[in-house]
């Protein structure tokens, strides 16, 4: 499982923090959130969750372009060989090699999910109760779903306190199915918050997928770093 990795210069041990990327894959996009969590004082992991079918993918452009649906073709045939069971054992290799690391602080690890990620980071936090600290989810799509490991059944057996927040305007996940999932979130057994980015749609924190909103880009680092600074250090 390739895995790009950032870490600040003046070395450890520093607190882990493992993103797992949104369907269109490790890119530049990507690394520039991972430099700028590791800025924080944070050893950023950021693993190809698609290593199983390619060591390197990175979605082409997917509007008003000839190549458009092609693109997109190819980025929801990889999101299908994915599943909840095998982002969060992807996880936990992740986990398991944090000791061999010699910058890497022992103890619990923070995640960050975005778009598709949101369901994987709710099912890993659910796995790895013990190993991970706190998790954010930004624009978490698959939420919810008529499957059997749909991550809102596995809210019972998450510890750790988690975040997520939403755009007013995604198509992917529409503010009734928000609603819907607070709801359920008021009842599980950990501390979690939700929020919903007034004026913004699906993507707002990325800078190279055309729905970056500056503000609530800002915010969404705030949020999370803040989440971090309470359970990780």
């Amino acid at each position: 499982m390739n895995t790009y990795t950032v870490r600040p210069d003046d070395g450890g041990p520093l607190p882990v923090v493992i993103m797992l990327m949104d369907a269109p894959g490790v890119r530049e996009g990507l690394r520039e959130i991972c430099r700028r969590i590791s800025q924080s004082g944070y050893y950023v992991l950021l693993p190809n969750l698609y290593y199983r079918s390619t060591r390197e993918f990175v979605c082409g452009p997917t509007r008003n372009h000839p190549d458009g649906e092609a693109n997109l073709k190819r980025m929801f045939g990889l999101m299908e060989t994915l599943s909840n069971a095998k982002v969060a054992a992807d996880t936990g290799a992740v986990l398991d090699v944090l000791p061999t690391l010699p910058d890497a602080k022992p103890g619990k690890v923070g995640l960050v999910g975005y778009c598709m990620s949101g369901a994987f980071v709710t099912a890993a936090a659910a796995k790895h109760p013990d190993r991970i600290g706190c998790f954010a989810s930004y624009y978490g799509t698959r939420l919810i779903t008529d499957k059997p490991d749909s991550p809102h059944l596995m809210l019972g057996d998450i510890t750790a306190e988690g975040y997520y927040a939403f755009a007013e305007h995604d198509t992917y996940v529409p503010l009734s199915d928000v609603a819907k999932f607070e709801r359920l979130l008021a009842s599980a057994p950990f501390p979690s918050k939700v929020e919903t980015e007034v004026g913004t749609h699906h993507g707002y924190a990325f800078s190279d997928r055309g729905n970056l909103n500056e503000a609530a880009r800002e915010k969404h680092y705030e949020r999370m770093l803040a989440l971090y600074r309470r359970h990780l250090g």
